[in-house]
Formats: C-alpha cells, structure tokens, sequence
C-alpha cells in the first residue's frame, strides 16, 4: 500500500472509500432525475457553500479517525509501475490541409474556403451553416446527422457570430478534428489498467473519430489563418460521463488574438452531432496602430521555403507557447480534466523553430533545423498535471470540491513519470501546468542532486527582453507556461537528471509550502506529488521527431544559440482609466437568477463561493448575460489592478484575447520573469496585488476574465468582459446579444450591463 509513511489508516481509507461511492451514487441520482438538489439540502447532505460535510459522503468532513488523505480521497493504486519506466509521449502532431477561396455566383458560397475535395467536407464559411438552417429548418443539409434535431453547426446565426475581418484573415490552412470517448486500450502506464471509454475525453484525426492520448498539437505561424473544425462526438446522454464531465464544449485558443466567435467563451458550447469552425486569425497584437503597412521584417511569420510573410502589428508581441481547452461554463474543470486539451506553437520570424537559420530575423533558438520551420527535435512540449484514480485505476474527479481538486499522481504529457533521452546539447522546453488547482516549482536534478542552472526565455508565450539564468523556476499556476532552455552539454552519455517538484500542496485553495531541492528528491509524506516527475536519459543518440527514420547523434555540432537579447521593451504609458477587480468571496454567489436559473445552465448540486468585484461595487459571481465590464474603444490603454481578497486561497487569473504588461506586485517583491513581461495568468498570491497594462483591439465581442483554478471558474468565478473594438458599424463594436445554446438551436437574449461596467 502507497504512503504507508503517513499512517493512513485502513479504518480511514475505507470511510473515505464508502464516501467516493456514495458521491458516485448520488452524482448518477441527479444526472438521471431521480433526486433534486433541494432533496439534498432537506436530507442535510449538502450546506449552501455546496459542500457535502457528512461521513458518509465526503472524505473531508470530520472523522472519528485523525488519518486524512491529502488528495481527499484513498491513494491511487500503482499496480506495480515504477517511476521512469515508459518513455515520454510527444505531443500529437496534426497535419493542416490546404483551403482554397471558392468563387461562386451564390452570394452565401462565394468567399467560402474549401478543404481537399478528398476529405468530403463542407466548405468553411464567414457565416455560420446555423444561419442556412434557420432559414430553412427541414433542409436535412444542415439538420445535425447524429441526433436528426436542430443545426449542424454549432456556431451561432447570424452577423453576430460572422467570422470577423473574414477576407483580411482568410484561413489558408485546415484542421479535422475530434472531441470524443478515448480509444480502447488507453493506459496512462503500461501497468495501469485501460480506461474506461467514458472516463477521458479528448480529440482525434478526422470527422467522428476517437479520442487519443497523448493530448493534440498544432504547429501555426503568423501569416496563415486556421480553421480548425471540431466535430463533437461525444455520447448524446448527459449521463454518459463515466461519472463526471459535460458533453457539451467549447474550445478555447488561449490566449490568441482572436475574435469573440472563435474565442471559445462566449456561450457558445455545441452538442454530440455537431460542428464548430474556429477561424485562428494568427493576428498579431496592435495590426491596426503599428506597423499598418507589414513592412517590418521583425513582425512576419515563415513562408516554409525559407522566406518570411510580413503582417501588420508589433514585433513585441509576438506569441509563442500557447495552449487550447473547453470552456463550457460550469464543467471547465471536468472536461479539461478529462483529456479536453492540446498545444499550439505558433512560429513567427524571431521565434521561427529553425536554429540553423541565420538571416538577420530569427533568435535560433534550440529546435532543430530538418524543416524550413517548426523544428521539434530539441523544442518539446511538456504538460504537467495531477490526477487520481478509484481503486479500479479508472479516472477520478470530485464534482462535489468547491475549492479545488488535488490528485496523488503526476503526469506529463497524460502519461505517468515517464523518462525521455536527451543529446548532450541544449534543448527548449514549453513547459504548461495543465492541473486543475495545483501549483508547481520545478527545479532541475543532476546526478548528484545538484540543482542545474538553465535560462528562462518566456512567460505565457511571451519572451522576455534577456534570457534569466535561473536555478528553480517561479511558482506556476494553472494555465501558466514557462519556456526554459537546458543545455546538456555538461553532462555525459549515461547520467540521469529529474525535473522535480519542489512545491507541497495539501489543500486545492493554495500551495502549502517550498521545499529545498533535497528534500523533494527524498519525497514528502504530505503529498505525494512532490518530487521527481520526469527522468532526463543522456543518450548518445536519439530518433529525429521532425524526419522519421532519421538518427540525430551526439557528435553533431549544436547550432542553435541563445542570443543576449530576445525582443524589446514594451514602455508603460499613462493610461487612459484604470480599474481594480477584487477576486474572493465577497457576499453570496448569484449565477442563478432569479427564477433560479444559470446562464448557461449548471449542475444541480452547484453553489457559488467565489465572486469578483470591479471598482468597489457589488460581488457577482458568473452568470453569462450579465456584463461586469465594458471596454469602449480599441487602443486605449488601461492600468488594471487584481486584488486577492482573501490570505486563505490564491488565484491563477486569466485575461482573454489579450496579454497586459507585468507592472508590480504592490508592496510585494516582483520576480524578473514577471517585471515588465507580456502574461495572460497572473498567480495573486495569498492577500496579494498585481497591476499590469492593457490595450485591446482589432476585434469585438464577449469575452471572459476567470480565475484558471478552474474548480473555482466552475464554481463562477468568472466576469464577462465587453470588448466595443469591432471594426466601426459591425455588430461587435456595440454590445453583443448572449446565445443561448441548445440541441434545437440558439436564441438570443439581450444582456445586463451592470452598473460600474463602464467608468
């Protein structure tokens, strides 16, 4: 038995054991409509914080036995695997297809852009295929195939939800994909058993495919619009979750600079049947204020014949390492949990993905140099999350948590503590914590466990002004990512180096404590996943990712550099207006309004903690058609200040669409790799303060701001934020209606504006 050290008691183990299968119960109960959430109250199993507090039914109510488990539920069998036996999956590479403008005599067709004809399908389109199935509802051309009822797409009717500056950003490449039960024979370890279909959900190759792990990734560049069409084939009943999950998704690029149609947060979740085109303009930030005319080489994307594409827009703000996952309001957590994620690189002339290249332009940084772009060879994806699994070993997550969902087992890449081989050269790593509530501290083992120094280059997909030699990265939230370069060279054929976890965590509201180096190489009794995640193996050779069939040896020179200086400073500005968004639990929740409805609509047993308030007024926690703050006008500059309003939590806060300038903590010291950095995640700190810089154009819409503890964001703590920056006389420079989705379609409701919105 696992954690035998803490003296967990069989007598606790097994009540935390009979809880887990009463939740279980009680969370089929309600999905099927047995049982209401009322009933639950009167019975006493639930307080109106949502929380079950009764033996019986939740691991962490009060016991006659003093043993508690960290992760509030009994230790993840292991069945026998031992750490740094299975190599380490790189992410899933997916191949883009060409698109083609179609000219066509029928105003709805023409401008559309078709995939290869081979692939049988239907043509993206500026507006939505929703839009031809209002217009003629029994046309079974755009009824959904799987469930005969409402539209085919997903995306919303209308100019509303056209897909903006459609002709300036035409998509020139294409994705298929799907969101769906995960393959048969799925393991997170070989020793593991397979899971369940229904216990992970996440994406596959193709139309009404499978899911499959590891998770997704899509290599962009600036220059070259996507549209990524995701095809949701998940279970049509609610109740086939495996347990926890919503069948129901919306994909979130974050944090691209897209329009509010493709955002992924906009209320606008689609069904099992359906499709949602996302056009990824690849826009880069202040197109329409510097640059105008694309004549800076800096600001560019490569052509793929070892040329660049100039666009408009500032060199600075070039992006790099970002990610995608679900946002369906109120199941963020369960589905991103579940598998509901992937990576995107996007390449830019600086940051071009080839270290060989040498024009002037491109940084060469380690990648590898086989393609014109987007090398991977020595440019790998990491996602790092904690999970848990029931003694069965299936997938667990605890629906019933408002504060935030600890697992026992650590995986990168969705695989559990892998090992991968290393050259002795420098490698880039784009390391993404992926958890749900915890927080890490990596560190970097040698042999001996020495700490090894490495140089931190980017924040968030945004690099810094000078490489920062660093020995231990900064605490790292959820959605946060941090790019960091190891150089190998120092080490011989056979060592073996850990990247460690040297951060404790016991409670899903906030980190616990740091720990040296020493001790989380020996392990914690208080968490099981401080520690070695990842074993590094230096190898004298090693396959090529970027050429199958290719060996890339030691011998071989390294190319690749990392120059002084990586970009320049963005300067801070006297701002236009400033705001203050405090972030806690002020007052009562209030997403149910009140005919006790949410906006979308939410889990029955759900309560709402956690609020947000803007400029001192009221606390709201999130209901979709009510707006908290509006933006007026593209380019102006804002100073924002986050406030945490309690010492008792802390708060990875993320901005959509836009990256705001690191100002200062308060009084609080401020590290190098956030002062005057670009970020979209902002860790508050217990009782803390951040202040950054904002500007947003070049596109309109709603959009949300959210604490990225997605327990929390699920539990409302989300604002929708009203961009007025769509291009003058559309209908994104004004407020925009709230869809409300169903399998029958959406209909539109006029939203709130609460008072404070504007100031």
């Amino acid at each position: 038995m696992r954690y035998l050290s803490r003296n967990v008691s069989l007598a606790r183990l097994r009540e935390a054991q009979n809880a887990r299968n009463n939740r279980a119960e009680i969370i089929k109960a309600l999905s099927l409509g047995q049982i209401t959430r009322r009933d639950l109250y009167k019975w006493g199993l639930l307080t109106f914080g949502g929380l079950a507090l009764k033996n019986g039914l939740s691991p962490f109510a009060p016991s006659a036995f003093a043993d508690s488990v960290p992760t509030g539920t009994p230790p993840s069998p292991l069945f026998n695997a031992a750490k740094f036996t299975q190599r380490m999956p790189r992410l899933a590479l997916q191949t883009p297809f060409p698109l083609t403008r179609v000219a066509s005599a029928d105003p709805k067709s023409d401008g559309d852009a078709a995939f290869p004809a081979a692939l049988g399908e239907r043509p993206a389109r500026r507006l939505s295929y929703h839009t031809d199935f209002t217009a003629n509802p029994t046309n079974p051309a755009f009824i959904n195939p799987i469930t005969h009822r409402g539209p085919i797409e997903g995306r919303p009717p209308g100019e509303v939800f056209a897909h903006q500056r459609w002709n300036e950003f035409f998509p020139k490449a294409g994705y298929v994909m799907s969101l769906g039960q995960i393959a048969p024979n799925t393991r997170f370890h070989p020793n593991f058993p397979a899971q369940q279909p229904n216990k992970v959900w996440t994406y596959g190759t193709g139309r009404f495919q499978q899911g499959k792990l590891p998770p997704f990734l899509i290599k962009t560049r600036y220059g070259e619009p996507v549209i990524n069409r995701i095809y949701n084939n998940l279970p049509v009943s609610r109740a086939d979750n495996g347990g926890f999950g919503r069948n129901e998704s919306q994909l979130h690029f974050h944090n691209a600079h897209n329009g509010a149609e493709s955002d992924g947060a906009a209320n606008v979740h689609h069904f099992p049947g359906t499709f949602y085109d996302y056009r990824w303009s690849t826009t880069l930030a202040r197109r329409d204020k510097i640059n105008t005319t694309g004549t800076d080489p800096k600001a560019s994307g490569p052509d793929g014949n070892g040329g660049l594409v100039k666009v408009a827009g500032d060199f600075r703000e070039i992006q790099g390492t970002l990610w995608a996952h679900d946002h369906r309001f109120f199941f963020t957590a369960e589905n991103v949990y579940k598998g509901n994620l992937g990576m995107i690189n996007m390449y830019s002339g600086r940051d071009r993905g080839n270290e060989k290249l040498n024009d002037g332009v491109n940084l060469r940084l380690p990648s590898g140099s086989q393609l014109d772009f987007g090398n991977l060879d020595f440019d790998v994806n990491l996602i790092i999350s904690d999970a848990a699994t029931d003694p069965a070993g299936q997938y667990f997550f605890d629906i019933f948590d408002t504060d935030g969902f600890l697992g026992d087992l650590v995986f990168v890449n969705m695989a559990y503590a892998p090992f991968m081989e290393v050259l002795p050269r420098k490698y880039r790593f784009r390391i993404l914590v992926g958890s749900m509530s915890r927080f890490f501290k990596l560190a970097i083992a040698d042999p001996n466990g020495n700490a090894v120094q490495f140089q931190f280059i980017a924040n968030d997909g945004n690099l810094v002004v000078n490489p920062i030699p660093l020995t231990v990265l900064d605490e790292q939230g959820t959605a946060e990512r941090y790019d960091i370069v190891v150089d190998f060279s120092r080490f011989r054929i056979g060592d073996r180096l850990h990247l460690v976890n040297v951060l404790q965590q016991t409670d899903g509201r906030k980190p616990t404590a740091v720990l040296s180096l020493a001790q989380a190489l020996a392990g914690d009794p208080n968490d099981p996943a401080v520690g070695p995640l990842l074993q590094f193996r230096v190898v004298g050779s090693v396959p090529s990712v970027d050429v199958p069939g290719v060996t890339l040896f030691s011998t071989s020179p390294d190319p690749s550099v990392v120059p002084a200086v990586l970009t320049q400073q963005i300067p801070i500005v006297t701002p236009v207006r400033t705001r203050v968004v405090e972030w806690g639990r002020s007052g009562s929740g209030d997403s149910r309004g009140a005919n006790g409805q949410c906006i979308p609509d939410c889990p029955d047993t759900a309560q709402f903690p956690w609020t947000v308030k803007v400029n001192g007024g009221d606390a709201h926690s999130m209901n979709a058609n009510r707006i908290q703050l509006l933006y007026p006008k593209a380019g102006e500059v804002e100073h924002w200040t986050y406030i945490n309003g309690g010492g008792g939590w802390d708060h990875p806060i993320h901005l959509h669409f836009e990256e705001g300038i690191t100002m200062n903590r308060g009084s609080d010291t401020i590290p190098a790799t956030e002062n005057l950095v670009r970020k979209d995640v902002w860790r508050l700190r217990p009782s803390g303060t951040v202040q950054f810089q904002i500007q947003f154009g070049e596109y309109g819409g709603s959009y949300v701001n959210h604490c990225h503890n997605t327990v929390h964001e699920d539990f409302a703590m989300l604002m929708r934020i009203q961009l007025l920056t769509g291009v003058p006389g559309s209908p994104q420079a004004a407020v925009t209606p709230t869809p409300n989705p169903s399998p029958d379609g959406v209909v539109f409701t006029t939203p709130e504006i609460l008072p404070g919105a504007s100031v």
